[in-house]
C-alpha cells in the first residue's frame, strides 16, 4: 500500500425491501456512493461500495400483510427487484448485505456486547404503543400519528418532514397501521443507548470533522440540547433478538441500529475476503468510512451510528452525504401517491449514461430543496453528452490528428476542482467542472490539432458518472489498455491509423413515446384545474 493511499468504505443506507427503487433513491443515494467508489479507485486509493437490505423493518411486514403472503417471500422478491433496479444503473455493490443473515445478526450482537461491556447500554423504564384490538405491541410504521414537532403524519420512530426522533409516549393521536384503531400506551423495560456518558467527548469529534456545516450544527444542536439516551430495544418480532439482560429477552434491537449496522457486517466481510482484521482495519488511520443517505436517515448515521463507533474508540464518519428528498415534476417522490419512477423501467428507454449524468448533476446539497427530476432536464441531459460525443467523434480517422500537448492552466484548474468537489462529496460541482473544461477544450472548438491529454482526462471525468462512455471512447483514442486518471501529463497518442467508430452513440434521442407516456401520468391536465 502506498504511504498516502486510503480505503474508503462508502456506504449507503440499506432500503426496505418493500418495493423497487425509484430515482430518488437511485439518485440520492446509490448513485452518490458508485461516483465516489469510482473517483477513488481511479486516483488510486482502495475503496468498496458497501449496502444491504434492511429486512427488520416494519415496511416490509405491512405490505406482507397487504399481499397476504409470508414476509420472507416479500422481502426476498423486493430484494431482487432492488438490485435489479441497483444493476439497471451500472451500480454493483461491493458487497450487499441481507440483515436476516447470520453473520449480521452475530456482528450487530458483537457491537451491542462491546457497547454494554463498556458500560453504555443500561436498563431504563419505557413505553410502547400497544394494539388492544390485535393483541399486539406496534413499532415504527405499525403505529402512525401527527409528529410532536411539526404535525406532520408520520410513523412512531423518525418524522420524515423535520427529522425529529421520536419516542411513542409523543406521538400525537397513535394509530395500528394493521387495523386502524387507536393505540395505548403500555410500560415496558428496555435497553438505552447511554449517550449521556460520553457526549463530550463526540461533541468536539463532530466539532473537529470535516462534515458539512448545515449537518454538522444540527448534530451539536442536539446534543447540546436535546440530549438523551435513545432506546435500543423493542418488543417485536423480527430482528436481531436480545437474550441478555434477562429483563429483554425475546426483545429485538431496533432497526435504526442494527439495520444501519449491515455497514460494519459489510466491512468484515471484506475482511475476511482480504485476510485483514476487521478491529485493525476500523482502527487504521489510513480507513475512511463515508455514509450516503436521504435526510430521512439523517439522525441516527450521524448520531446514533457515530455515536456507536465514537464509544467503541473508533473514528468518527469521514463525512456524511445527505440528500433532501428527490422531487419529481415539483412534488416529492411517492410511491403511496404512485408519483414516482422507477429506476429499471426508465433505464429500459434511456440510456444509463444520460440517467446518470443527469441525476448526479440534480443531487443539490442538503437544505437546498433543489433536486427536481424533470422531463426537460433529462432532454437538455441528453444533447449535452450528444455534444460531447459530437466533439470526440469528430476526430475519428488517424492519430496524428492528436499532439502530445499538456492541459492548460485553466484545464488543470477544473480537474481540481472537480476532485476536490467528489471528495467532499459535492457531486453537482463536480459536473460543472467537467462542463467547465469541456466547453474550454480543444476538441469541442474547430481546431485542427487536438491534444491527447485532454481527450485522455475529459473522459477519465466522466468516468465515475458515465463509466460505460468513457471505457469505449477510451478505448478507442488509446487502445484497449487505456486507464483513467487525471494525470495529464503522461498521456501521449498512440500512433497508427485508427478505425472509424464503430459503436452508436450513447446519446441518441430520448423515445417520443417515453415522452409522451411521462407526461400524460405526470403532468396530466386534471378537470376543472
Amino acid at each position: 500500500m502506498r504511504a498516502n493511499q486510503h480505503t474508503f468504505f462508502a456506504c449507503s443506507a440499506p432500503p426496505c425491501p418493500n418495493g423497487k427503487l425509484h430515482l430518488g433513491h437511485i439518485g440520492g443515494v446509490y448513485l452518490l456512493a458508485d461516483v465516489f467508489v469510482r473517483y477513488h479507485r481511479m486516483v488510486g486509493n482502495a475503496a468498496y461500495h458497501v449496502t444491504g437490505a434492511d429486512e427488520h423493518g416494519t415496511y416490509t411486514l405491512v405490505k406482507a400483510r397487504k399481499l397476504g403472503r409470508p414476509v420472507d417471500d416479500v422481502a426476498h422478491m423486493h430484494i431482487e427487484e432492488i438490485l435489479q433496479c441497483l444493476r439497471s444503473v451500472d451500480i454493483e455493490p461491493d458487497v450487499f448485505v441481507r440483515t436476516s443473515s447470520e453473520d449480521h445478526k452475530d456482528r450487530s450482537l458483537a457491537i451491542y456486547d462491546q457497547l454494554r461491556a463498556s458500560g453504555y447500554v443500561e436498563l431504563r423504564d419505557g413505553e410502547q404503543l400497544y394494539c388492544g384490538t390485535c393483541e399486539e405491541f406496534a413499532a415504527d410504521s405499525l403505529a402512525v400519528g401527527e409528529c410532536p414537532a411539526c404535525n406532520a403524519p408520520t410513523d412512531s420512530n423518525l418524522c420524515e418532514d423535520c427529522g425529529s426522533a421520536l419516542q411513542h409516549n409523543l406521538l400525537r393521536n397513535p394509530i395500528h397501521t394493521t387495523c386502524g384503531q387507536s393505540l395505548i400506551l403500555r410500560p415496558i423495560r428496555q435497553v438505552h443507548f447511554e449517550l449521556e456518558k460520553f457526549a463530550p467527548g463526540l461533541d468536539h469529534a463532530i466539532e473537529a470533522s470535516g462534515w458539512p456545516e448545515s449537518i454538522k450544527r444540527k448534530e451539536l444542536d442536539w446534543l447540546r440540547s436535546k440530549l438523551m439516551a435513545l432506546p435500543m430495544s423493542r418488543h417485536f418480532d423480527r430482528g436481531v433478538t436480545l437474550n441478555s439482560p434477562v429483563e429483554v429477552a425475546g426483545q429485538t434491537l431496533m432497526t435504526w441500529f442494527e439495520g444501519l449496522w449491515c455497514y460494519e457486517t459489510g466491512i468484515e466481510r471484506l475482511c475476511k475476503q482480504n485476510g485483514a482484521d476487521l478491529d485493525d482495519t476500523m482502527r487504521n488511520a489510513s480507513t475512511r468510512l463515508v455514509f450516503f443517505m436521504g435526510q430521512d436517515n439523517r439522525f441516527y448515521y450521524t448520531i446514533g451510528v457515530t455515536a456507536s463507533l465514537f464509544s467503541r474508540g473508533y473514528a468518527i464518519p469521514y463525512n456524511h452525504a445527505i440528500q433532501d428528498f428527490y422531487k419529481l415534476e415539483g412534488a416529492k417522490f411517492s410511491t403511496s401517491r404512485d408519483h414516482a419512477v422507477w429506476a429499471d423501467e426508465v433505464a429500459a428507454d434511456i440510456d444509463t449514461n444520460v440517467l446518470r449524468y443527469y441525476l448526479a448533476s440534480i443531487a443539490k446539497p442538503f437544505g437546498a430543496n433543489d433536486n427536481d427530476f424533470l422531463i426537460e432536464g433529462l432532454l437538455q441531459t441528453a444533447a449535452r453528452i450528444r455534444a460531447f460525443e459530437t466533439a470526440l467523434r469528430k476526430y475519428a480517422g488517424c492519430n496524428e490528428t492528436l499532439t502530445a500537448d499538456k492541459l492548460t492552466v485553466e484545464q488543470n484548474h477544473n480537474v481540481k476542482r472537480y476532485s476536490e468537489a467528489v471528495q467532499d462529496l459535492r457531486v453537482w460541482d463536480a459536473m460543472d467542472a467537467i462542463d467547465a473544461f469541456f466547453d474550454v477544450a480543444s476538441f469541442s472548438r474547430a481546431d485542427t490539432s487536438v491534444s491527447a491529454a485532454e481527450v485522455s482526462v475529459f473522459l477519465s471525468l466522466l468516468n465515475p458518472v458515465t463509466p460505460m462512455l468513457a471505457a469505449r471512447y477510451g478505448a478507442f483514442f488509446f487502445g484497449a489498455g487505456w486507464r483513467p486518471g487525471l494525470d495529464g501529463g503522461t498521456i501521449r497518442p498512440s500512433t497508427g491509423l485508427r478505425k472509424p467508430v464503430d459503436f452508436p452513440l450513447f446519446s441518441d434521442p430520448i423515445p417520443e413515446a417515453f415522452i409522451e407516456a411521462y407526461e400524460r401520468r405526470l403532468r396530466q391536465v386534471r378537470p376543472n384545474s
